[in-house]
């Protein structure tokens, strides 16, 4: 193997569709001309992590890092060199578990964010589109505050009509009502936003399914892809 080569290592199942889309992305993102120029992946797909935003709306409930920290743990053990979580709300957890690794753990929050500083001219206001336990934990506010961007958040109502997308449809494997989302977007635009994220990666899959292909709607989802495939010494297309 390249020496420069590195693996991945990935801590699943927080959605395991989310998962699934994300290693494909990895896949379609990375330059290669034969199997060996892909990025090794070590997956660890864990169904049994305790939902993430019901313990940050609730601590009593079970707490999700417990898991996901001995996961983070079996897969440094297993010879991952470079770790991430395809699900914006456990980064409520990354410094929990990053501190109880000795590798590296990417941050699709703060590598989206830049990405939007970066990428998107002008760029004032930042609309994000995440779980209410991504909204409450303040994760996307503290990384728009360090890039000197304004994070804006859905109405009370289009919040909730969020969440029905994501665990009522997405997450129990139905149709999402892509209708529903492109007018939240629009309200956020609407409000000023220079640009959306989805941040949440059930809204990955739903906007690969919708082919929008927009620069104004930021996908944290490929933002973690591309950075996972560069930290391990792969190329992008």
């Amino acid at each position: 193997m390249d020496e420069n080569r590195k693996i991945l290592g990935i801590i699943g199942g927080i959605g395991p569709l989310a998962t699934v889309y994300f290693m494909n992305l990895v896949v379609k993102k990375t330059k290669a001309d034969k199997d060996q120029d892909h990025i090794p992946m070590i997956v660890l797909n864990d169904t049994l992590i305790p939902d993430r935003t019901d313990f940050i709306l609730d601590d009593k409930k079970p707490d999700p890092a417990v898991r996901m920290i001995s996961d983070a743990k079996k897969l440094e053990e297993n010879g991952a060199d470079v770790i991430v979580m395809p699900c914006n709300t456990a980064h409520f957890f990354y410094d929990e578990i990053s501190k109880e690794i000795s590798v590296p753990m990417i941050n699709i929050v703060d590598e989206t964010v830049k990405y939007a500083s970066e990428n998107i001219p002008g760029i004032k206001k930042l609309g994000i589109l995440a779980t209410m336990g991504t909204v409450y934990s303040g994760s996307y506010r503290r990384c728009c505050d360090k890039y000197g961007l304004e994070c804006v958040v859905p109405s009370e109502e289009d919040q909730k009509n969020l969440m029905t997308i994501i665990y009522g449809q997405v997450k129990a494997g139905k149709k999402a009502d892509t209708k529903l989302l492109m007018k939240i977007i629009d309200n956020l635009e609407n409000d000023g936003c220079d640009a959306v994220v989805m941040g949440c990666t059930e809204l990955s899959v739903v906007n690969e399914d919708m082919n929008l292909n927009r620069k104004d709607i930021i996908d944290s989802m490929e933002v973690l892809a591309e950075k996972s495939i560069l930290a391990c010494g792969g190329r992008l297309n």
